[in-house]
């Protein structure tokens, strides 16, 4: 997985090297894990800024962060389809 990082983001500096990307970008993992025979599917994609999600509640930048990390399950039209056990 490491591995499948760092050459996503090679392949994205080819493109795009500057002192801005030094700067200000990172990168973005996604995984997907079927809830039907357990396969994770995941990518890389890099990005310039997050829209993190903010509350009344929310003192710190970090609880928006983890906010944002948080688990996700998708329903309805929103499921993904798994190439392994053909479900959605």
């Amino acid at each position: 997985e490491e591995f499948a990082a760092a050459l996503a983001w090679l392949r994205y500096l080819e493109r795009g090297k500057s002192f801005l990307v030094d700067l200000l970008q990172g990168q973005l993992r996604s995984s997907l894990i079927c809830k039907q025979c357990g396969h994770c599917s995941w990518r890389f994609d890099p990005f310039l800024y997050l829209s993190l999600p903010v509350d009344k509640k929310m003192t710190r930048v970090v609880s928006a962060m983890e906010k944002y990390l948080e688990e996700e399950h998708l329903t309805g039209d929103e499921r993904w389809y798994c190439e392994k056990c053909n479900n959605h």
